[in-house]
């Protein structure tokens, strides 16, 4: 009887984000260098939809910078499926909490600069249009392709971004607190539209929030940040419920309430400590 001895070719599969030791500070003037991020160490599994929050001033952005590659660490790395992060890549899609749309060009426009930027020398013009007008269709801009940024409302205007975004078919979308500048009830609309999409979409998510509801509704697990300078992440928290998911069957749910009253006790103690 002969045993095999060869390994197995199975290879486990990396994680999308793997952050390994990072720490962040920056020069203020004269108050000298601020330590925004202590070394913090978490992983992204694919596929997987993270939120992250944390108090006013605990890097929640400076840390979605140095995810997308738009800064860089002072100390430890960041790797994406197995490659360093060490600047801005087509891999990487960033919804900001501004819109940063071009005046000049239609919300259709708009998405398709982004897709002749994007470098995908194999996109006929005809398919950059079809997936434009795919993206723009399921944020429900049907009607206002062909209208500018300054005739657009807020929560328009950050459909657009989202749009483009999600047609550059990143593998991992990081989104900055998209939805911090809008209306209640726009907020609370794109907010469904967000979850719909990610459902749809098998990508990997990274939310920057200072909501505990909207994280509680669109995310599979909650990374939360203690109070800076020298931010970490204190506390992780899975989110138990299924998808697709039912806002108005959650939100009943005592398991919601309950995670909603640990999640607001951490970061309120956070806060006065």
């Amino acid at each position: 009887m002969t045993l095999l001895t060869e390994h197995s070719t199975h290879t486990q599969t990396p994680p999308a984000l793997a952050v390994n030791r990072v720490s962040k500070g920056f020069r203020r003037g004269r108050r000298g260098f601020q330590q925004v991020l202590g070394e913090t160490t978490f992983s992204i599994e694919q596929g997987e939809f993270v939120a992250i929050i944390g108090p006013s001033g605990s890097g929640k952005s400076t840390l979605l910078k140095l995810l997308a590659g738009l800064e860089q660490p002072d100390t430890g790395s960041i790797v994406l499926a197995g490659d360093p992060i060490t600047r801005p890549s087509r891999r990487l899609g960033v919804v900001f909490q501004q819109h940063v749309l071009l005046p000049w060009l239609t919300a259709r426009q708009n998405v398709l600069f982004a897709l002749d930027a994007d470098g995908k020398s194999s996109r006929s013009a005809q398919s950059k249009g079809e997936l434009a007008d795919k993206w723009l269709d399921l944020v429900h801009l049907e009607a206002a392709k062909d209208v500018k940024p300054a005739q657009l409302s807020g929560g328009m205007q950050q459909r657009v971004g989202i749009a483009r975004a999600f047609a550059l078919e990143s593998e991992v979308l990081l989104l900055d607190e998209p939805l911090a500048a809008l209306d209640a009830l726009t907020r609370y609309s794109l907010q469904l539209q967000l979850l719909h999409l990610s459902e749809q979409e098998k990508r990997t998510f990274v939310l920057v929030t200072h909501d505990v509801d909207e994280a509680l509704l669109l995310s599979d697990r909650i990374l939360v940040l203690s109070q800076g300078p020298q931010a970490r992440v204190q506390e992780e928290l899975q989110v138990p419920f299924d998808r697709p998911r039912d806002r108005d069957a959650i939100e009943a749910s005592e398991e919601y309430r309950a995670l909603r009253r640990q999640l607001l006790d951490s970061l309120t103690s956070e806060q006065s400590a």
